[in-house]
């Protein structure tokens, strides 16, 4: 999480049975002492802000 940049392209999953859908970066992500979080964009759905703990691991499908 901490390489995260505007741009990239992960893989993702949202929980609603879909299974991994790709979602972009779309603003600064902001980091803490603890978490990271990005506001993101899935193709068909409104963009949304999405919360990890520092030092998950997403996979990157394609960068900026």
């Amino acid at each position: 999480m901490q390489r995260l940049e505007i741009g990239d392209v992960i893989l993702l999953d949202l929980g609603d049975g879909g299974g991994e859908v790709e979602a972009i970066v779309l603003r600064n992500i902001d980091r803490t002492n603890t978490t990271v979080r990005a506001t993101m964009r899935v193709e068909g759905r409104e963009n949304f802000v999405k919360e990890w703990p520092l030092g998950a691991l997403v996979t990157v499908v394609r960068g900026p």
